[in-house]
């Protein structure tokens, strides 16, 4: 594949939309595990996650799970960029978490991009998490994550930053829940060709959902609003030299609908269908040059979760 000198970060993601590699970014992980981050989804409906581990003190101090899914990635097709349908581009998510106490835990995760369009050239390897968690009370806690990947195009990488505090109600005492999210995010693209400036920004990110389960916990649905707010851009559109490019974040959205099945008191399978929108892909200055939440996207994910020792219904 042929690269082009970089006039402009966001050009990288026009470019690899024409060449059709495309797909969803949150620079998160979609999975319905404590490794995630977020406790709008499964972890608050998934039996043994962080509802468990608020209300029921472990059998053992240290709990820890596994898990691994595949993520389905498509997008509408956009005047003159390709669609991508399903099955044309496949990651490959692994996480684990090792829960400390009935309160702390620590998680990661690594994603791996198990297929592509045969006219694209992106790295197997797409991103890696790190973070932590800490419950506070029954009903609050925090965390803070960093993530980081290959840009689109193989001209550099990106990471990310994000803290954020979580409550969550019970609406029905072990039925239905409301968890709520409230944090920042930065990101910063680091680019292979020298630049004089940095190209990062910084945003709000405000989600909430509802989750509702059977009372053992072997069934569980949710669904999830999460938005994401710009607060700075650079460099901004007024900057001087803006043959150099710019950052314009615009205002993203996402949802999410979500189903688990629970096969055994440690082993669950879960599939969640979600959509995502930011910014247009006719002004690349509202998107970033990142196969996983770059831009606008569609997301099929399905997967299971294995836990450990204290990590049990």
């Amino acid at each position: 594949m042929k690269r082009r000198p970089m006039q402009n970060p966001t050009r990288l993601l026009v470019i690899a939309v024409l060449l059709g590699t495309t797909a969803p970014a949150l620079a998160q992980y979609n999975v319905p595990s404590q490794a995630t981050g977020d406790s709008s989804r499964v972890l608050i409906a998934a039996p043994g996650s962080e509802q468990v581990i608020a209300t029921t003190p472990p059998k053992r101090q240290l709990g820890y799970e596994f898990g691994a899914s595949l993520d389905f990635l498509t997008r509408d097709r956009a005047p003159g960029e390709k669609a991508l349908k399903f099955t044309d581009v496949v990651l490959f998510r692994v996480h684990g978490l090792l829960a400390i106490g009935s309160r702390g835990e620590l998680f990661g995760g690594v994603d791996l991009l198990a297929k592509q369009p045969s006219y694209t050239n992106e790295h197997i390897w797409q991103g890696a998490l790190l973070g932590a968690r800490l419950g506070f009370t029954r009903e609050l806690s925090g965390y803070v994550r960093a993530q980081g990947g290959p840009n689109l195009v193989r001209d550099g990488y990106w990471g990310m930053g994000e803290v954020a505090v979580q409550s969550k109600l019970h609406l029905a005492e072990k039925v239905m829940f409301w968890d709520s999210t409230l944090g920042g995010t930065f990101t910063q693209l680091f680019l292979d060709e020298p630049v004089t400036k940095r190209f990062w920004q910084a945003e709000l990110l405000a989600e909430t959902g509802l989750a509702i389960r059977e009372r053992r916990g072997f069934f569980a649905m949710w669904l999830t609003f999460s938005f994401h707010f710009p607060l700075v851009g650079r460099p901004d559109l007024d900057a001087p030299d803006p043959d150099r490019g710019a950052l314009d974040p615009q205002t993203r959205v996402g949802v999410a609908l979500g189903v688990l099945a629970g096969v055994t008191k440690s082993l669950d399978f879960f599939l969640e269908v979600s959509t995502r929108d930011r910014g247009d892909l006719e002004d690349p200055q509202t998107t970033l040059p990142i196969l996983s939440g770059g831009f606008d996207q569609q997301r099929i994910l399905f997967g299971f979760n294995k836990r450990f020792g204290s990590r049990r219904r």
